[in-house]
């Protein structure tokens, strides 16, 4: 009982803390979301390494993957799936946010800190480590419960970045169902997925900074 009242209560306080960041009141809400997570573990007796924060079977390999599997998305998203969800929402996915990235170099510099730190390691543990779990823990760890989980889990994180309008949203989506399921694939080991949204990131942002992308 006291298990499933604390279950509830951190999924409103997840609500509230994406509505936060949705309606840009505190777009950096993320690092409270990741404290919450970070307070839940502990009241559980457990610590990131029970979630995926341990040292992977080969570090090279999963080094090499990552780059491998993040540039592939990246491909077929600016190649099919964007293209898609622009046709099917009439409108492109809204980079005004970055609009001041090309050719500026500070900007890429603060742009890829700002990538490897709150959105790749910061995101991957709240919405993938977290989240997922939690999701899972409410819904069970069956086939069907699993999966509106990974839904769930990426529509809050695709909600996390309304600021990108309704394509990009649907696009953040999409990405956050790859990386729920590269986690589950990969044994729940967090460093594939961390390494994977760093370069699917990374590789926007030197696009914008090229002007290959427009903003």
């Amino acid at each position: 009982m006291r298990s499933s009242l604390l279950l509830a209560l951190e999924l409103i306080l997840v609500l509230v803390g994406i509505f936060l960041i949705a309606s840009g009141i505190f777009p950096f809400a993320i690092i409270l979301l990741f404290f919450l997570a970070w307070i839940s573990l502990y009241l559980r007796h457990m610590g990131w390494r029970d979630v995926g924060l341990r040292r992977p079977p080969s570090i090279i390999g999963t080094i090499l993957l990552g780059i491998l599997v993040g540039i592939a998305f990246q491909y077929v998203d600016s190649l099919f799936i964007g293209p898609f969800l622009q046709q099917l929402t009439g409108e492109a996915v809204n980079l005004s946010a970055f609009s001041g990235l090309k050719g500026n170099l500070p900007a890429l510099i603060a742009s890829l800190l700002l990538t490897w730190t709150e959105a790749a390691f910061i995101e991957e543990m709240f919405f993938r480590a977290y989240l997922l779990n939690r999701l899972m823990d409410l819904f069970g760890r069956a086939p069907l419960g699993v999966a509106v989980a990974l839904i769930i889990h990426a529509a809050f994180f695709g909600l996390g970045h309304t600021y990108q309008d309704l394509t990009g949203v649907l696009d953040t989506f999409v990405a956050g169902l790859l990386l729920g399921i590269l986690y589950l694939l990969n044994r729940r080991n967090l460093w594939l997925n961390i390494i994977v949204h760093g370069i699917i990131d990374t590789t926007a942002f030197v696009l914008l900074y090229l002007g290959l992308v427009s903003s």
